[in-house]
């Protein structure tokens, strides 16, 4: 039985039969919503609706995030799903344990307001979880206004909705399949709005386990979706390659100035004013925007925690959102400005053991460094796995997850991909649907943090 328990700031937990997955809501509304969503993620996994107890209420939620209420004391099986087929409408996704379960109060005595039917077709899980609707509700006599034009089913893009729709001329609308509605849901969650502006900081204390790749699959995946633009920083001290694998070695020495050491000086002369003094430091790929890191070791050893400071304070003025792609050593003087000024951190590692206990060993080190200074960016954190296809079956990937996700806040898998495999450039349209999917996943939970 999943049971699922919540506070009335949306702090709790949702207890899986595997796992227990920790909720950060920042109210009770978005708390509901992420349970539900973890839920929902489990049947998934499962192929097969949910049955979950939460507040005295018996709820069953399907993998596309219906909700149905059932009588607490009925002991009647939820009707399973058939299993999954090869190429069905289905998804899988990442899984995230957490612990400290949290209590919520008891639920309140009166009645729960009457449920209305949800655009999914099932309730609303916010009435379903036994909360008090947001705004007044008209009484149950009185006419319901608003619009009297019917609303339009959108037309299904892709599967088999999609085939009935365009051999039937549109007669026959099916609306978009489950597939199709996730997707539409992960490109709402990546191009959500947010106030003033962000840093995402790549980093991991291994070198060679897919970082890089990373940051830039993250960070075109976000600047192809979001409105707003996207810039990424190479503050790698090792001779970091960001902006050779998004654009071509070649590219990036044909131009001067073009790294960040460039754009300090630049800053400490006071030469940048606007987006185009800015500009000329740098590069794009796609729609997403690059500063190039310094290639001779002797200088990109240099950088300060400083003058990354500053880097991020002239960045800060014109982009929203920041991605910031770091070495390997923790102790490196820029490392304390990055991580002062990170507002979510994801640590990249592989399936092989010695990435995964680096990444474990990374995530510890933040747990408990500068008196936990940095404790809240590791519960935080966004684990990503890069399938390198290189690792050995006897690698028991459910247990390096389950270990991960202890330390974190999600887990998200990237299967083998070889346009990623071999190292060279990163282009969207070079990579598999599986693969763009992944990263869409992973700014999701990004951005859903911010």
């Amino acid at each position: 039985m999943i049971t699922i328990n919540l506070d009335e700031q949306g702090q709790g937990t949702v207890v899986l039969p595997t796992r227990t997955v920790q909720i950060h809501g920042a109210g009770l509304a978005e708390g509901r919503n992420q349970a539900i969503g973890v839920v929902a993620n489990y049947a998934r996994e499962t192929g097969r609706p949910a049955s979950a107890q939460a507040e005295g209420a018996q709820l069953v939620i399907h993998a596309d995030g219906r909700v149905h209420e059932e009588p607490a004391a009925a002991d009647t099986p939820v009707q399973e799903s058939p299993a999954p087929q090869p190429g069905a409408d289905t998804q899988t996704l990442p899984v995230v344990t957490a612990s400290e379960p949290v209590t919520i109060p008891p639920r309140p005595a009166q009645p729960p307001a009457q449920p209305q039917p949800s655009p999914a077709g099932g309730q609303d899980p916010a009435q379903l979880l036994g909360a008090a609707p947001t705004s007044q509700q008209p009484a149950a006599s009185a006419p319901r206004s608003g619009s009297f034009v019917r609303e339009d089913t959108p037309a299904p893009t892709q599967g088999m909705q999609s085939v009935v729709y365009k051999l039937t001329g549109g007669l026959w609308n099916l609306g978009p399949g489950q597939r199709e509605r996730y997707k539409d849901e992960l490109h709402q969650r990546a191009a959500k709005q947010i106030t003033g502006t962000r840093n995402v900081t790549f980093m991991c204390l291994k070198g060679g386990i897919s970082k890089t790749s990373t940051t830039l699959g993250v960070g075109l995946t976000l600047a192809e979706h979001r409105p707003d633009s996207v810039l990424a920083i190479d503050a790698n001290p090792d001779a970091g390659d960001l902006a050779d694998r998004a654009l071509s070695h070649e590219q990036v020495e044909a131009v001067s100035p073009r790294t960040i050491t460039d754009l300090v000086h630049a800053i400490e002369a006071d030469q940048i004013h606007n987006l185009t003094d800015l500009n000329r430091f740098t590069q794009t790929s796609g729609r997403l925007h690059l500063i190039a890191g310094e290639q001779d070791p002797d200088v990109s050893e240099s950088l300060t925690a400083e003058e990354y400071v500053n880097v991020r304070d002239v960045a800060d003025r014109f982009y929203p959102i920041t991605l910031t792609d770091c070495g390997t050593g923790v102790t490196h003087p820029a490392m304390k400005g990055i991580l002062e000024n990170a507002q979510q951190l994801v640590v990249a590692s592989g399936w092989a053991v010695t990435g995964a206990k680096r990444a474990e060993r990374t995530l510890t080190w933040l747990h408990q460094a500068h008196n936990g200074a940095y404790a809240e960016l590791a519960r935080n954190a966004v684990v990503v796995l890069t399938d390198t296809g290189t690792t050995s079956k006897a690698i028991d990937r459910d247990q390096i997850v389950e270990t991960l996700g202890a330390l974190c806040r999600a887990v998200h898998v990237v299967p083998f991909d070889s346009a990623v495999a071999k190292g060279d450039l990163v282009r969207l349209q070079d990579l598999s649907p599986q693969t763009r999917q992944a990263y869409l996943e992973v700014g999701a939970t990004i951005i859903d943090a911010l």
